[in-house]
């Protein structure tokens, strides 16, 4: 975003203060809009000594300290219409100058969301703009708030509600990236479009449905269509202006029943990948939690996503299952080896242990074992590897110090194997690999009011 939308946004919401206080002292008992304003500072600090991936010897540690500055105005007309624009800044601690240049070329003010929600009839809505499309526990759709940026499509949505029976929605999504080719709004002809510095895919359809079953469990199902497209004739592999659809399918059940709460999910992807490769890959999850008394609970479960073995890889076909748009970080380990740090092709699984401790009325502390194996075969030179990708321990923390700031970190070990250092190419690991970071997130609702 232009240093010029930045001074846009920021008139338009002294313009919105102004007119909601004026309203605010003209108001009645019959008013039917509101108008908020909430802001967001988190700094993050980081001690990377192995996270992404094993540091080789002589690599020296990463300390460094991220920063998410969001600011977000919502307005709504009673039920009739919602309205969001979200701005952020994203930044590492010390990457702009002391005395900031009058148009940074950094680009790290963007927007996070922008859309507007509109009631068309009882229970049914559409939602058109830049929007975060999390489902379920955010297995294969997620919002990512960990990421400083988050993550966010743009999208048409449409959602039918009854709060007691079940939730549909469809999403809708058309996608293009002028800007790699020189283009603009003015373009008079052509399609251009690339993955590269835009969204992943060009093209997004989706229904999504969730039943309840009970008052505190439900199950759902997905059907997602991705076309993926890119008119970059120097990437290898790739047929400059050719598509390709993949589809993933699945189904969820979440029970919530007294002290118990388990998941069980199954996934399937067809269709073509954005290399043109087909795709038959399918992905298993299942959970079991029980709360042992108040303050103490614990959840053992795995993961299940299939990968490549190297008897069937070949260039026009893969068994690689891509969780898509998750927020992997919450389920594959802290320390993000896998799926975040690019695609797994042999796959994963990942059975896990979880303890989550009330410490205090504020306070929340978990520890999470994860032992890692690949789904599939690994063969160096024509030699069947072990599966073993080894073992990580995850603990975090969580205080709320006052209800507008929030405290939390964690600190994070791995064990790796020669599997590991094998697909992660770090033949020369260090034998000790950890992972440490604080955060504190400052989220006031600085303004409200009714008019």
């Amino acid at each position: 975003m232009t240093s010029g939308t930045a001074r846009l946004i920021m008139l338009a919401c002294a313009l919105f203060c102004s007119t909601a206080i004026f309203a605010q002292e003209l108001k009645t008992e019959k008013a039917e809009n509101a108008f908020s304003v909430s802001a967001q500072i988190r700094p993050r600090a980081e001690y990377r000594n192995g996270a992404y991936r094993p540091l080789q010897q002589g690599e020296a540690s990463a300390i460094l300290i991220n920063n998410r500055t969001r600011l977000t105005m919502d307005y709504a007309n009673s039920d009739k219409l919602t309205l969001r624009i979200s701005a952020q800044n994203i930044n590492v601690w010390g990457q702009d100058a002391q005395v900031q240049a009058i148009t940074p070329a950094s680009g790290n003010f963007s927007v996070f969301e922008a859309y507007g929600d509109i009631k068309l009839g009882e229970n049914f809505r559409s939602k058109i703009g830049r929007q975060t499309i999390a489902l379920d526990d955010e297995r294969i759709f997620g919002g990512l708030d960990w990421h400083p940026a988050g993550r966010s499509h743009d999208a048409l949505n449409f959602s039918w509600k009854d709060g007691s029976v079940a939730e549909l929605q469809a999403y809708f999504a058309y996608n293009q990236n002028y800007k790699a080719f020189g283009k603009n709004v003015n373009n008079p002809a052509g399609q251009y479009f690339t993955p590269i510095d835009a969204q992943p895919y060009q093209h997004m359809e989706m229904l999504h449905g969730k039943f309840f079953v009970g008052e505190k469990s439900y199950v759902s199902v997905l059907l997602n269509n991705l076309g993926f497209k890119n008119d970059v004739a120097e990437l290898p592999n790739i047929i400059p202006g050719k598509q390709y659809n993949m589809q993933t399918i699945g189904a969820n059940w979440f029970g919530n029943y007294g002290q118990w709460k388990n998941h069980l999910s199954a996934y399937y992807q067809t269709g073509k990948n954005a290399a043109g490769r087909k795709k038959s890959a399918y992905m298993l999850s299942g959970s079991i939690g029980y709360q042992l008394s108040q303050p103490v609970g614990i959840t053992a479960g795995a993961d299940y996503l299939s990968g490549d073995d190297p008897a069937n890889v070949s260039a026009d076909k893969t068994n690689y299952f891509d969780p898509l748009y998750g927020t992997h970080h919450k389920f594959y380990g802290a320390m993000d080896y896998f799926y975040v740090a690019g695609p797994n092709t042999p796959g994963l699984l990942d059975m896990y242990l979880n303890f989550a401790v009330k410490a205090a009325a504020k306070t929340n502390i978990s520890l999470a074992a994860h032992m890692f194996r690949t789904a599939a075969d690994v063969n160096n030179s024509n030699q069947k590897m072990s599966r073993d990708l080894g073992t990580e321990l995850d603990l975090t923390f969580m205080h709320q110090v006052h209800p507008m700031v929030g405290l939390s970190g964690g600190y994070s070990t791995y064990f790796h194997t020669s599997t590991l250092r094998f697909i992660k190419n770090t033949p020369d690991a260090r034998k000790y690999q950890d992972w440490a970071w604080l955060s504190i997130n400052i989220n006031p609702k600085i303004f409200f009011a009714r008019f």
